[in-house]
């Protein structure tokens, strides 16, 4: 399992916290189709994408036949004031069998009352490894939602009134 982050910090506690084998650091890679490949040689089966463009683009020349993508984000795009010049995805999803699918979780609301469950359990159970950044206060919500999109947080931004 490859995690790609923005510092150091976040790649050791991927790798420390949450089990990861590798870590790409996007802020001082030059070339990552290059990274990519060497952190998968086998290629990618499964990629869980929260970000979108150049790191997305990225991955594609490393997906194998029949990979699958689940398209959780694309905060690298939320704030773009201008179209985007990306790859087109279409010419990697034909040439390898692979499935992309939107993910949103509101599409699953019927199965929150027995998530909730299984989640508690686990949770209580200390089955569940996360990590959170908290920010008190009212009054520094907008600072806190900036952050996110400058990877000030670790995991979660939670803001504590």
């Amino acid at each position: 399992m490859i995690g790609i982050a923005g510092t150091d910090e976040k790649l050791e506690m991927l790798k420390s916290k949450f089990g990861f084998d590798a870590g790409i650091n996007y802020n001082t890679t030059e070339n990552m189709v290059a990274a990519i490949k060497e952190a998968a040689p086998n290629g990618v089966d499964i990629y869980f994408d929260n970000v979108g463009g150049s790191i997305s683009d990225a991955v594609l020349f490393s997906i194998n036949k029949f990979a699958r993508m689940v398209i959780c984000g694309a905060i690298s795009a939320y704030n773009n004031t201008e179209l985007p010049k990306g790859l087109s995805v279409q010419p990697f999803l034909v040439k390898n069998s692979a499935l992309m699918q939107g993910f949103i979780v509101s599409n699953y609301a019927e199965k929150f009352p027995e998530a909730m469950k299984q989640l508690s359990e686990w949770l209580a159970e200390d089955k569940l490894t996360y990590t959170e950044t908290v920010v008190e206060g009212f009054d520094n919500i907008p600072t806190a939602f900036i952050d996110l999109f400058e990877g000030k947080n670790t995991g979660k931004m939670i803001v504590k009134i």
